[in-house]
């Protein structure tokens, strides 16, 4: 399927040719992208991914989200096609999803240019003004770039997606105030230590994790309750290339510090103290 997008780009021109210094006005074209249309056996499902989710039934735009959705276990299928996943594009509002997909004119939001605020040096170019260059091509390679992200499948479009893995989280000062949860998400939060991720064939070891973290830290209202209802389920396990080990860093050194202080406290009355002496104290 071709769209039609609309592209601003800059000419660069002198106004007379007794001037040596550029100006530059904008200039307004249209480029084509095509977006391939798959079939069944070019897209195949590589994960389902079951999550809980603030779902909405029938809402078409931000005006239906209402209040009146349903917080929910949500299963939502990734595919893949080119070495890349991809998920559905649903209609949403914040961290709320609708059953509703957006229309195919979504890629043509997306990938189109708002027109540029500003008129630069537009005054100065006139009909024996010289045009130097442009940056047209650079302008068109990025909306290239950026149209590779879709796909459309069985009238839907499909929307890059990173890869499902398990995070570990915790909030609060322990001791049951906040809590320590598990999570699914599809990229690598730097605030978060390599530690608390595993890839989607990972999730015993998740689990196992998340225990012991909320064990050390005294959430024993979450012992026990990990994986038992968010799952990662891998159709494709050649499509897990996930190594948070390897891929990932240490986390932030300020938050880690705090986790520390809260294992060590005992309560979070003093998990509380501890962490304002030390976020008073500005030591790390």
């Amino acid at each position: 399927m071709t769209f039609d997008i609309p592209v601003w780009y800059e000419i660069f021109f002198l106004p007379t040719r007794r001037h040596r210094k550029e100006r530059r006005k904008y200039s307004k074209s249209l480029y084509i992208v095509t977006i391939p249309e798959l079939k069944e056996s070019e897209f195949p499902a590589a994960f389902i991914v079951r999550k809980w989710q603030s779902v909405y039934k029938d809402a078409r735009n931000y005006n239906d989200f209402d209040g009146n959705g349903d917080f929910r276990l949500f299963d939502e299928t990734i595919r893949t096609y080119g070495g890349k996943l991809f998920r559905p594009v649903r209609v949403t509002h914040g961290a709320a999803i609708s059953e509703v997909f957006e229309p195919v004119s979504y890629i043509s939001r997306q990938l189109q240019m708002r027109k540029p605020w500003n008129k630069l040096d537009e005054a100065d170019f006139a009909e024996d003004s010289i045009v130097v260059r442009d940056n047209l091509k650079e302008v068109s390679q990025e909306i290239q770039k950026s149209s590779e992200n879709y796909v459309i499948f069985n009238g839907i479009v499909w929307e890059r997606c990173g890869e499902p893995r398990y995070v570990v989280n915790t909030f609060g000062l322990g001791y049951n105030h906040g809590g320590t949860g598990m999570f699914i998400d599809e990229y690598y939060n730097p605030n978060i230590s390599k530690e608390a991720y595993f890839s989607a064939l990972e999730k015993e070891e998740a689990v196992a994790y998340a225990n012991r973290v909320a064990e050390a830290r005294g959430d024993t209202n979450d012992v026990g309750k990990f994986g038992k209802d968010i799952d990662i389920k891998v159709l494709m396990p050649e499509c897990v290339h996930c190594d948070p080990k390897k891929e990932h860093g240490d986390g932030d050194p300020f938050m880690n510090s705090m986790e520390q202080i809260i294992e060590a406290a005992g309560d979070p009355f003093a998990a509380g103290l501890l962490v304002i002496t030390k976020t008073a104290r500005g030591k790390i």
